[in-house]
């Protein structure tokens, strides 16, 4: 990304980034964006959550990792200036920004708002932006409008009581994920994680393009190919032969092969020196756990997965509420650095936890 705010700030000045969450989960979304800056080695302080809108104190090239590996995301970039969400506040601050300096490089711009959670219904949000991209032209005629594929868009971002003006970066481009969903795949299994968790517990892993990732409990590969995706190189494992076939056909559907498909027992894994791992262990109705218990499955795994880990790596497991994993993860001498829950339907909330090896 080119930066619009380097005569606001000096080159090494962390900027105050901005992220509208895509907001299916309270947590989740900038759990994900967190874990994406770690992995990457970038740097954040001063994180904030109102709602679906996350803001942190980053460099301005930490945008772009989290545009290409986050599916979790709807817009993000470079906040400018806060206020009151008062509509003469608003124009007011707009009109006392550096504008000229902002766009020295640009011919044409457009705005862009979002109300978030049902706040200051008072302002129109199409009146709102007319107004604004006004003042805009005004501070600078050279300018021209353009709604489609703009140089530089401004985000304008409505929360609580306050407003939010900022640089638009990147934004998640529409049907990204709706060819990768399950039922859109050659093999289809019931169980399988939506490509959106799937993804999130991949970057909750810490998983990087070219980590070596591997997932244990493989299934059809739901996990696999969003790992793969990202560029991973990817290893999958699981007892039943027939899922690691059809794990197979999934990856090379999406023009993906894994680094290596293995029969075998999670409790035992073949691996060393992975990188990470991101797993759902089967239970429920739709998984079959080869007639050993759940609690005793996961026990057992994450017994001799630290062994199959780099030093410092991460695990992130997803499981039933009600299994003990923080526990199990304490007696094989992991550290819980995180745990997240998420309501399924009734009579299932799932926990996702990321275990670190130290």
């Amino acid at each position: 990304m080119t930066s619009v705010t380097e005569s606001m700030r000096e080159p090494s000045r962390p900027s105050r980034l901005f992220f509208i969450l895509s907001g299916e989960h309270a947590s989740l979304p900038a759990a994900e964006i967190r874990a994406i800056l770690e992995s990457a080695g970038l740097e954040y302080t001063r994180p904030e959550q109102n709602y679906r809108l996350l803001t942190l104190e980053a460099p301005e090239e930490a945008l772009k990792p989290v545009s290409e590996r986050s599916l979790m995301y709807d817009w993000c970039g470079v906040r400018l200036a806060e206020c009151a969400g008062e509509e003469k506040q608003i124009i007011s601050m707009v009109r006392n920004l550096p504008i000229e300096g902002l766009t020295k490089h640009v011919g044409n711009f457009a705005v862009r708002s979002i109300r978030l959670g049902g706040v200051n219904k008072s302002i129109r949000r199409i009146s709102l932006e007319r107004d604004i991209g006004s003042v805009v032209k005004e501070l600078v005629p050279r300018l021209s409008v353009r709604l489609h594929d703009p140089d530089l868009t401004f985000a304008c971002v409505l929360f609580d009581d306050m407003f939010l003006f900022g640089v638009s970066a990147y934004s998640k481009p529409s049907g990204l994920i709706a060819p990768r969903r399950p039922r859109k795949r050659p093999v289809f299994h019931p169980s399988t994680m939506p490509p959106k968790i799937a993804r999130c517990m991949v970057n909750l892993s810490r998983a990087g393009p070219a980590a070596i990732f591997a997932d244990p409990f493989s299934g059809v590969g739901g996990i696999m190919i969003e790992a793969a995706v990202i560029g991973c190189r990817v290893l999958g494992l699981d007892a039943n032969l027939r899922m690691i076939r059809g794990a197979r056909r999934n990856m090379r559907y999406f023009g993906f092969d894994a680094f290596g498909f293995l029969k075998g027992d999670a409790r035992k894994l073949p691996f060393r020196a992975i990188d990470a791992i991101a797993t759902d262990p089967p239970y429920g109705r739709g998984s079959s756990t080869m007639g050993t218990r759940v609690t005793s499955l996961i026990k057992d795994f994450l017994g001799g997965a630290k062994a199959s880990l780099t030093k410092g790596a991460c695990l992130c497991i997803s499981t039933p509420v009600d299994v003990d994993v923080e526990g199990y993860a304490r007696d094989a001498a992991f550290v819980v650095k995180e745990r997240y829950l998420a309501k399924v339907h009734r009579s299932l909330t799932r926990q996702f936890l990321v275990l670190k090896n130290l």
